[in-house]
């Protein structure tokens, strides 16, 4: 453990470097922020900081930079997390107003948002859709033997597919199937009738009551197992490019990491949540060499009583980070407040 004048000259070297990207001195320190110790003081204990590893020198500059482990032991010991008011609740609410049809449009918004408030790179992930429900099932004709399956689910999304019927079937055949579907599914969840295709009983259900060909079950299972489908949302894409030392990675990198925050599952496992906290990892913590460069910052949100939503940051290991945590805190208890709309 650091003393107490250890842990204020790493905190005032972690705040000037985030401020200006400059290696810092201790004559920066002495001047500049008022410290109240001498600059050979001030030396002597930098140079304990970096033989304990949580500053290190540049070849091309005197003073010191922060190592990742400095910018862990700050987390974990120096940095102080301000409280979100109810205040600054309501106003990003009322940013992220509008009358949206879907969830995943005020989702979308949000990162677009959030990412534009903070310059890094935003994600969103809603919760699993544990309680989503079937809303209404319709087929509209096209062209010929294309079909369009249209399915809305009580989140307010509706996800569409185009179809092509075998040449002896015809949408009009059809009728007492999406009949049947909207008088016995709709409002059941969608992962219940899911489970019932997969188990067989709804394809046995349903040759009871009309003629069923199989590619009706084929067709309305595809989109029902779409509109349960994850989606990251994600805002300012091409900040994620700056690294910390304003060094851009290679088309390469680029193009990984980019593919990287398209994976849902992959964002799970790097944007690691507790609850109603934020969670900070960094370089090596993160679960792949892409992002060593990296911190991420992620909270949890909910829907209703459905939690395992995530809002994220993507930035580089120099940012501000108590400015950074409570913005983020304050979207994400915003839109614990404005999904109370979807439930």
């Amino acid at each position: 453990m650091l003393t107490d004048r250890q842990q204020l000259i790493l905190a005032a070297i972690i705040y000037e470097y985030t401020q200006t990207a400059r290696a810092v001195g201790s004559k920066t320190l002495h001047d500049q922020l008022n410290l109240e110790f001498s600059p050979a003081t001030i030396r002597n204990e930098m140079s304990f900081l970096e033989e304990a590893e949580l500053i290190k020198k540049l070849h091309t500059s005197a003073g010191r930079i922060p190592s990742k482990a400095g910018y862990r032991y700050y987390l974990d010991h120096l940095m102080v997390a301000d409280q979100v008011s109810d205040q600054d609740v309501a106003l990003i609410a009322q940013q992220i107003r509008g009358n949206f049809h879907e969830l995943d449009d005020l989702l979308g918004q949000t990162a677009r948002r959030l990412a534009d408030m903070t310059g890094l790179t935003a994600l969103v992930l809603k919760p699993k859709a544990v309680n989503l429900k079937i809303s209404s099932f319709q087929l509209i004709q096209l062209e010929r033997q294309q079909v369009l399956a249209v399915l809305a689910t009580s989140d307010g999304k509706v996800t569409s597919q185009t179809f092509r019927l075998p040449k002896e079937m015809t949408v009009s055949s059809l009728t007492d199937m999406v009949a049947y579907i909207n008088a016995q599914m709709v409002g059941r969840p969608v992962q219940e009738v899911l489970s019932l295709m997969n188990s067989e009983e709804l394809p046995v259900t349903l040759s009871r009551n009309v003629e069923s060909p199989a590619a009706f079950l084929q067709l309305f299972g595809e989109v029902l197992a779409r509109s349960v489908e994850e989606q990251v949302h994600i805002g300012g894409r091409l900040n994620l490019l700056e690294v910390a030392d304003d060094a851009y990675l290679n088309l390469k990198e680029a193009r990984s990491v980019l593919e990287l925050f398209d994976s849902p599952e992959a964002v799970r496992q790097l944007a690691v949540t507790q609850k109603q906290s934020v969670t900070i990892r960094l370089g090596q913590e993160l679960p792949t060499p892409l992002l060593q460069d990296y911190a991420i910052l992620a909270a949890p949100f909910s829907v209703g009583g459905d939690d395992g939503g995530v809002i994220a940051l993507v930035g580089p290991i120099r940012m501000p980070y108590a400015k950074i945590a409570r913005l983020l805190s304050t979207f994400a208890k915003a839109l614990d407040t404005k999904l109370l709309e979807y439930v």
